[in-house]
Protein backbone atom coordinates (compact mmCIF):
# COMPACT_ATOMS: atom_id res chain seq x y z
CA UNK A 1 0.00 0.00 0.00
CA UNK A 2 3.01 2.41 0.21
CA UNK A 3 4.22 2.21 -2.98
CA UNK A 4 0.10 3.29 -4.13
CA UNK A 5 -0.02 6.34 -1.34
CA UNK A 6 3.55 7.24 -2.86
CA UNK A 7 1.88 7.29 -6.63
CA UNK A 8 -1.15 8.94 -5.13
CA UNK A 9 -0.29 12.19 -3.18
CA UNK A 10 2.59 12.80 -6.10
CA UNK A 11 -0.43 13.41 -8.40
CA UNK A 12 -3.78 13.71 -7.39
CA UNK A 13 -3.33 17.29 -5.36
CA UNK A 14 -3.18 18.91 -8.96
CA UNK A 15 -5.65 16.49 -9.88
CA UNK A 16 -9.20 18.30 -11.30
CA UNK A 17 -11.38 15.73 -11.67
CA UNK A 18 -10.24 14.21 -8.35
CA UNK A 19 -11.30 17.13 -6.57
CA UNK A 20 -14.07 17.58 -8.05
CA UNK A 21 -15.07 13.93 -7.15
CA UNK A 22 -14.18 14.75 -3.62
CA UNK A 23 -16.72 17.72 -3.74
CA UNK A 24 -19.32 15.80 -5.38
CA UNK A 25 -18.87 12.36 -3.03
CA UNK A 26 -17.54 13.92 0.21
CA UNK A 27 -18.97 17.69 0.02
CA UNK A 28 -16.09 19.29 -0.06
CA UNK A 29 -12.57 18.57 -1.45
CA UNK A 30 -10.03 17.44 1.60
CA UNK A 31 -8.21 15.64 -0.87
CA UNK A 32 -9.76 12.69 0.62
CA UNK A 33 -8.29 9.05 0.09
CA UNK A 34 -11.03 7.49 2.26
CA UNK A 35 -14.64 7.08 3.61
CA UNK A 36 -15.74 10.21 5.21
CA UNK A 37 -18.24 12.81 4.12
CA UNK A 38 -18.49 16.25 5.88
CA UNK A 39 -20.83 14.91 7.96
CA UNK A 40 -19.06 12.28 9.25
CA UNK A 41 -15.64 14.38 10.09
CA UNK A 42 -17.86 16.80 11.95
CA UNK A 43 -19.43 14.25 14.18
CA UNK A 44 -15.95 13.14 14.41
CA UNK A 45 -15.10 17.05 15.64
CA UNK A 46 -17.90 17.08 17.77
CA UNK A 47 -16.83 13.87 19.88
CA UNK A 48 -13.44 14.61 20.03
CA UNK A 49 -15.06 18.07 21.91
CA UNK A 50 -12.28 19.86 20.66
CA UNK A 51 -11.98 24.32 20.77
CA UNK A 52 -8.79 26.69 21.36
CA UNK A 53 -6.42 25.54 23.58
CA UNK A 54 -6.54 21.90 22.97
CA UNK A 55 -4.41 19.77 20.75
CA UNK A 56 -5.25 17.01 18.63
CA UNK A 57 -3.49 14.44 16.59
CA UNK A 58 -4.42 13.56 13.31
CA UNK A 59 -3.64 9.44 12.19
CA UNK A 60 -2.72 8.97 8.74
CA UNK A 61 -3.16 12.83 7.66
CA UNK A 62 -2.45 12.40 3.99
CA UNK A 63 -1.52 15.97 2.88
CA UNK A 64 -3.39 17.67 5.93
CA UNK A 65 -6.17 18.81 4.21
CA UNK A 66 -8.92 17.04 6.68
CA UNK A 67 -6.13 18.44 9.55
CA UNK A 68 -6.68 21.77 8.32
CA UNK A 69 -10.28 21.67 8.29
CA UNK A 70 -10.42 20.14 11.82
CA UNK A 71 -8.02 22.98 13.37
CA UNK A 72 -10.36 25.66 11.33
CA UNK A 73 -13.63 24.27 12.63
CA UNK A 74 -12.01 24.07 15.72
CA UNK A 75 -9.09 26.10 16.70
CA UNK A 76 -7.56 23.67 18.29
CA UNK A 77 -3.67 22.89 16.98
CA UNK A 78 -3.78 19.55 15.24
CA UNK A 79 -0.82 17.52 14.82
CA UNK A 80 -1.04 15.23 11.90
CA UNK A 81 0.83 11.98 11.31
CA UNK A 82 1.10 10.33 7.80
CA UNK A 83 3.53 7.44 6.77
CA UNK A 84 4.36 9.04 3.30
CA UNK A 85 6.91 11.54 3.14
CA UNK A 86 5.78 13.29 -0.07
CA UNK A 87 2.16 13.80 1.65
CA UNK A 88 3.95 15.60 5.13
CA UNK A 89 5.75 17.62 2.69
CA UNK A 90 3.13 18.99 0.74
CA UNK A 91 0.89 19.01 4.18
CA UNK A 92 4.06 21.44 5.69
CA UNK A 93 4.25 23.28 2.67
CA UNK A 94 0.78 24.05 1.94
CA UNK A 95 0.45 25.44 5.43
CA UNK A 96 3.94 26.65 6.56
CA UNK A 97 2.37 30.16 7.57
CA UNK A 98 0.37 28.57 10.41
CA UNK A 99 2.86 27.46 12.84
CA UNK A 100 0.33 28.32 15.31
CA UNK A 101 -2.15 25.56 14.37
CA UNK A 102 -0.63 22.76 12.51
CA UNK A 103 2.31 20.50 12.41
CA UNK A 104 3.03 17.57 10.75
CA UNK A 105 5.21 14.32 11.22
CA UNK A 106 6.52 11.35 9.17
CA UNK A 107 5.15 8.34 11.65
CA UNK A 108 4.58 5.21 10.79
CA UNK A 109 1.03 3.66 13.32
CA UNK A 110 2.98 0.51 14.00
CA UNK A 111 6.62 2.22 15.10
CA UNK A 112 4.69 5.17 16.92
CA UNK A 113 6.92 7.00 19.33
CA UNK A 114 4.65 9.60 20.75
CA UNK A 115 5.36 11.97 23.61
CA UNK A 116 3.48 10.81 26.87
CA UNK A 117 0.06 12.72 27.59
CA UNK A 118 0.70 15.42 25.02
CA UNK A 119 -2.83 15.84 23.12
CA UNK A 120 -6.35 15.90 24.10
CA UNK A 121 -7.71 14.13 21.22
CA UNK A 122 -6.78 11.57 18.34
CA UNK A 123 -8.45 11.11 15.18
CA UNK A 124 -8.22 8.05 13.65
CA UNK A 125 -9.88 8.29 10.07
CA UNK A 126 -10.10 5.08 8.38
CA UNK A 127 -6.51 4.52 9.69
CA UNK A 128 -6.24 1.91 12.65
CA UNK A 129 -6.80 -0.85 9.81
CA UNK A 130 -3.36 -0.24 9.25
CA UNK A 131 -2.22 -1.43 12.52
CA UNK A 132 -0.78 -4.99 12.66
CA UNK A 133 -1.80 -5.09 16.69
CA UNK A 134 -5.00 -2.69 17.59
CA UNK A 135 -4.25 -3.47 21.04
CA UNK A 136 -1.10 -2.52 20.99
CA UNK A 137 -1.31 0.28 19.12
CA UNK A 138 -4.42 1.41 21.67
CA UNK A 139 -2.65 1.49 23.89
CA UNK A 140 0.13 3.75 22.70
CA UNK A 141 -2.29 6.01 21.86
CA UNK A 142 -3.84 6.17 25.02
CA UNK A 143 -0.57 7.12 27.15
CA UNK A 144 -0.56 9.94 24.44
CA UNK A 145 -3.03 11.23 25.55
CA UNK A 146 -4.15 13.62 28.25
CA UNK A 147 -6.40 12.81 31.58
CA UNK A 148 -9.67 13.16 30.30
CA UNK A 149 -8.46 12.94 26.30
CA UNK A 150 -10.52 11.60 23.73
CA UNK A 151 -9.81 9.02 21.14
CA UNK A 152 -12.06 8.74 17.98
CA UNK A 153 -12.34 7.18 15.16
CA UNK A 154 -14.39 6.64 11.93
CA UNK A 155 -14.51 2.75 11.46
CA UNK A 156 -15.82 0.33 8.74
CA UNK A 157 -15.81 -3.52 9.67
CA UNK A 158 -17.49 -6.06 7.59
CA UNK A 159 -17.19 -8.66 4.86
CA UNK A 160 -14.08 -8.35 2.17
CA UNK A 161 -14.55 -8.98 -1.36
CA UNK A 162 -13.39 -12.15 -2.95
CA UNK A 163 -13.84 -14.05 0.61
CA UNK A 164 -16.97 -16.30 0.89
CA UNK A 165 -20.10 -14.46 2.55
CA UNK A 166 -21.50 -17.26 4.41
CA UNK A 167 -17.71 -18.09 5.90
CA UNK A 168 -17.95 -14.42 7.95
CA UNK A 169 -18.51 -14.59 11.06
CA UNK A 170 -22.12 -11.62 11.92
CA UNK A 171 -21.26 -11.93 15.37
CA UNK A 172 -18.86 -9.46 15.11
CA UNK A 173 -20.92 -7.16 13.25
CA UNK A 174 -22.37 -5.88 16.57
CA UNK A 175 -20.48 -2.77 18.02
CA UNK A 176 -19.34 -3.75 20.95
CA UNK A 177 -18.13 -7.02 18.83
CA UNK A 178 -15.55 -5.84 16.56
CA UNK A 179 -11.89 -5.92 16.61
CA UNK A 180 -12.09 -2.26 17.36
CA UNK A 181 -14.09 -2.40 20.31
CA UNK A 182 -12.07 -5.50 21.44
CA UNK A 183 -8.68 -4.05 21.38
CA UNK A 184 -9.86 -0.96 23.55
CA UNK A 185 -11.94 -2.94 26.37
CA UNK A 186 -8.34 -4.82 26.16
CA UNK A 187 -6.63 -1.70 27.19
CA UNK A 188 -9.56 -0.74 30.04
CA UNK A 189 -11.30 1.62 28.03
CA UNK A 190 -15.25 2.00 27.95
CA UNK A 191 -16.29 2.49 24.28
CA UNK A 192 -19.50 4.09 22.79
CA UNK A 193 -20.82 3.99 19.38
CA UNK A 194 -22.66 5.80 17.26
CA UNK A 195 -23.85 3.35 13.91
CA UNK A 196 -23.56 5.26 10.44
CA UNK A 197 -24.24 2.79 8.42
CA UNK A 198 -27.12 3.30 6.63
CA UNK A 199 -25.81 6.73 5.52
CA UNK A 200 -22.20 4.89 4.67
CA UNK A 201 -24.15 2.71 2.58
CA UNK A 202 -26.44 5.72 0.56
CA UNK A 203 -22.44 6.92 0.11
CA UNK A 204 -21.17 4.05 -0.94
CA UNK A 205 -23.73 4.10 -4.33
CA UNK A 206 -23.61 7.42 -4.70
CA UNK A 207 -19.79 7.82 -5.04
CA UNK A 208 -20.14 4.48 -7.21
CA UNK A 209 -22.19 6.29 -9.42
CA UNK A 210 -20.56 9.96 -9.48
CA UNK A 211 -16.95 7.80 -10.22
CA UNK A 212 -19.03 6.25 -13.34
CA UNK A 213 -19.33 9.33 -14.32
CA UNK A 214 -16.27 10.82 -14.60
CA UNK A 215 -14.60 7.88 -15.45
CA UNK A 216 -13.16 9.51 -18.81
CA UNK A 217 -12.08 12.14 -16.89
CA UNK A 218 -9.75 10.25 -14.56
CA UNK A 219 -8.68 8.27 -17.80
CA UNK A 220 -7.63 11.55 -19.16
CA UNK A 221 -5.49 12.39 -16.66
CA UNK A 222 -3.58 9.45 -16.70
CA UNK A 223 -5.65 7.98 -13.27
CA UNK A 224 -6.67 4.63 -14.13
CA UNK A 225 -4.71 3.91 -10.81
CA UNK A 226 -6.90 6.02 -8.65
CA UNK A 227 -9.75 5.64 -10.69
CA UNK A 228 -9.67 1.52 -10.58
CA UNK A 229 -8.80 1.94 -6.63
CA UNK A 230 -11.97 3.99 -5.61
CA UNK A 231 -14.36 2.11 -7.57
CA UNK A 232 -13.26 -1.22 -5.89
CA UNK A 233 -13.69 0.79 -2.44
CA UNK A 234 -17.07 1.66 -3.57
CA UNK A 235 -18.38 -1.43 -5.11
CA UNK A 236 -16.97 -3.46 -2.17
CA UNK A 237 -18.74 -1.62 0.45
CA UNK A 238 -21.69 -1.19 -1.52
CA UNK A 239 -21.87 -5.26 -1.97
CA UNK A 240 -21.32 -5.58 1.88
CA UNK A 241 -24.24 -3.78 2.16
CA UNK A 242 -26.44 -5.43 -0.12
CA UNK A 243 -25.19 -8.57 2.02
CA UNK A 244 -25.96 -6.64 5.26
CA UNK A 245 -22.76 -7.23 6.02
CA UNK A 246 -20.93 -3.87 6.59
CA UNK A 247 -20.80 -1.86 9.71
CA UNK A 248 -19.90 1.79 10.00
CA UNK A 249 -19.16 3.29 12.91
CA UNK A 250 -17.95 6.13 15.23
CA UNK A 251 -16.27 4.99 18.04
CA UNK A 252 -15.11 6.93 20.79
CA UNK A 253 -13.36 6.04 24.16
CA UNK A 254 -12.35 7.89 26.80
CA UNK A 255 -8.73 8.07 29.49
CA UNK A 256 -10.06 8.50 32.55
CA UNK A 257 -9.13 11.92 34.26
Amino acid sequence: MREFYERFYARVPASPVHALFCERAFGLDLGQHGFADLAQLDALVQAADLGPGKRALDLGCGDGRIAEYVSDRTGAYVTGLDYVPGAIRLARARTAARPDRLSFVVGDLNTLDLPARQFDAILSIDTIYFSQDYARTIGQLAAALRPGGRMVFLYSYGWEPGAPPEAFGVATLAPERTPLAGALRANGLDVCTQDWTAADCRLARSRRQILEELEPRFRAEGLDFVYENRMGEARGIARGCDLDLHRRYLVCAAVEG
